[in-house]
């Protein structure tokens, strides 16, 4: 009897137990409709969707959802509670904000899991998968240290810009406001992976950077910096100078003035003879278009006429100016000419010029022979680049380069001109 006891006691505690399991972990029908997600751990931003999403239809009705970010060897963190309105109980469109979860690490995220607590205080509860991924950079290559306008005022940017998520904008930006500003953009729409950069900018006086910035398909971007250096000299370009003409033909530009870039004629170099660098001549026997230094033309000084009036300067104003054709074949003159070439020079000063004798001649002569190419002899096509310099009044010296680029003879050769681009050290 004692035992028939025991065993009803002990049936009825289990029927118990069953039934309060059921209250309590229920086992409604409640389905869910949703998707998988990924997060992107370089911008924390969710996708496909901006947020975390479903559709959640429970016939016993919903009273509230408790979200909990599930991530591997750690404990499950409460990350958001939902509360449907009381319209939208039993169909309830559902969504996580992802700042709820913006700063926690995701890098071991699996999901997030949904406890739902129902009217009845039945509960149902499902899983949302969410994997995390860290996509590649972009990529902004081959993008030079630094450049220089060039005589046009342009600078070639080149780089070449990559993203295996697709790229989406180029910028370009400069300084010449003290800050970085907006020149221009490439809009990229057809979700290139690989692009080759070639922009032409457009110098702006006091920009002394530039910026390149690559931006991709998830807003995630490179930059690359170009430095625009500060150029010690001043260049003036195509100008033209005549020779000594003549009295009823007075030269219009046969005097040079680096300071300011001036040229002058016979009529008007009367009481700046201080300031002039060189003298441009031909003689008229056999005619040979030279450059003079100034304190070298006292024995020409009267084939320079405006009229009846003769050029007759005071010898101690006159500057002892020096020339040296740079003759290329040699590592010095070589290195010159591929920075002249390439636009890439910054400054005159004297180690530029290091390896070059220091110019000794007092006038530097025309002969389209490149075998009569020498330190005192140019031409057109190899040995066209003339190293001047000018002494100052304190003892030290101004550098200046010459590019020639056209001789003409004239019939009558006072009346020859020369044309030329020249750098002068500031």
């Amino acid at each position: 009897m004692k035992h028939t006891f025991l065993t009803i006691a002990l049936l009825t505690g289990i029927l118990f137990q069953g039934c309060k399991k059921d209250k309590t972990t229920g086992s409604s029908p409640d389905t869910v409709s949703t998707k998988d997600f990924s997060y992107n751990m370089a911008t924390r931003q969710i996708s496909p969707d901006t947020e975390i999403n479903g559709e959640l239809n429970s016939p016993a009705g919903i009273k509230l959802i408790y979200y909990y970010l599930v991530r591997n060897n750690v404990p499950d963190s409460l990350i958001y509670i939902g509360t449907p309105p009381g319209e939208s109980r039993n169909a309830y469109k559902f969504n996580v904000p992802t700042l709820s979860f913006g700063n926690a690490k995701m890098i071991a995220v699996s999901g997030v899991k949904m406890m739902v607590k129902h009217l009845d205080n039945t509960s149902f509860e499902s899983f949302i998968k969410v994997s995390a991924f860290t996509p590649p950079l972009p990529k902004l290559e081959n993008t030079p240290l630094s450049l220089l306008p060039d005589n046009n005022g342009k600078i070639s940017i080149t780089a070449k810009a990559s993203s295996e998520n697709g790229l989406k904008l180029i910028e370009i930006y400069d300084d010449y406001e003290g800050t970085f500003a907006l020149v221009s953009k490439i809009d990229l729409t057809q979700n290139e992976k690989i692009y080759a950069l070639n922009y032409d900018y457009t110098y702006r006086k006091n920009a002394a950077k530039l910026k390149v910035v690559v931006t991709d398909h998830f807003g995630l971007k490179a930059e690359a910096f170009i430095t625009i250096p500060l150029r010690s000299y001043a260049l003036y370009q195509d100008l033209s100078m005549m020779a000594n003409g003549t009295a009823s033909a007075p030269s219009s530009g046969s005097f040079f003035i680096g300071e300011s870039g001036t040229i002058l004629g016979s009529c008007n170099i009367s009481g700046q003879e201080q300031k002039m660098d060189f003298v441009t001549y031909c003689s008229g026997t056999t005619p040979v278009f030279t450059l003079y230094s100034p304190g070298n033309t006292t024995t020409i000084a009267k084939n320079y006429k405006c009229g009846a009036l003769i050029w007759e300067p005071n010898a101690a104003d006159l500057k002892a100016t020096r020339f040296r054709v740079l003759i290329p074949g040699t590592a010095a003159a070589d290195k010159i000419y591929a920075a002249y070439t390439s636009n890439s020079i910054t400054d005159l000063d004297d180690k530029f010029f290091e390896g070059i004798l220091v110019p000794g001649s007092s006038t530097a002569k025309f002969d389209a022979l490149v075998t009569n190419q020498a330190a005192n002899t140019f031409n057109l096509t190899t040995a066209y680049l003339i190293w001047i310099r000018v002494p100052k009044a304190d003892g030290s010296f101004v550098n200046q380069l010459m590019r020639a680029k056209e001789v003409s003879i004239g019939s009558t050769p006072a009346l020859s001109t020369i044309k030329f681009d020249i750098l002068v050290s500031k």
